[in-house]
């Protein structure tokens, strides 16, 4: 769930910016990557509805990484492809046509690349890179938890010992820096 949430709440933050700044984004097509291969998920026809996707099923959880490693069965959520319906700044009117915008290569792909203001650019970009990264510790992070028995007393905290690596300290400041404080 950690990386879930990590990856389309990133992706969801550097589509709103376009969305706020260039025009309408739509047609937002993911794959994500889980243990037993790649697969694409449903079309989000705008920002509305991937919000509410996220909202709904992976929701912010907060727990003590301490107490639990709060990992478990986890995928990565790679943004392929968007369109975007460019807004023109006098009249604030939108294009007839959207720009297609994919990431088959991991690297930002548009015919009109230079319709999109630099800055959407590059968040889509670090997107695209976040997602390499978020891979990369996905297959280098421990967290084990084992249980050490002190009496009859349940407290999760006075009983489990947690067992984790930097590549899982990065992974829980991403989280908790990326998503606790957004509003989904």
């Amino acid at each position: 769930m950690i990386f879930d949430r990590i990856s389309l709440v990133s992706a969801y933050k550097a589509l709103k910016y376009i969305n706020d700044n260039d025009g309408r984004v739509t047609e937002i097509l993911f794959n994500r990557k889980a243990f037993y291969g790649t697969k694409t998920t449903q079309r989000f026809k705008d920002l509305a509805e991937l919000r509410a996707f996220i909202g709904s099923e992976f929701g912010y959880y907060h727990f003590d990484p301490e107490c639990e490693c709060g990992t478990g069965q986890e995928s990565i959520w790679n943004l392929l492809s968007f369109s975007v319906y460019i807004k023109d700044i006098n009249t604030q009117q939108e294009s007839k046509y959207a720009i297609f915008v994919n990431n088959l290569r991991q690297d930002f792909e548009s015919g009109k690349q230079s319709y999109l203001n630099n800055m959407s650019v590059k968040k889509i970009q670090a997107v695209f890179e976040g997602s390499s990264r978020l891979a990369f510790l996905k297959d280098n992070y421990v967290c084990e938890s084992y249980i050490q028995r002190q009496g009859n007393y349940v407290n999760p905290c006075d009983y489990i010992e947690i067992v984790s690596n930097d590549f899982y300290a990065e992974l829980i400041n991403n989280y908790y820096y990326l998503t606790q404080n957004y509003d989904i």
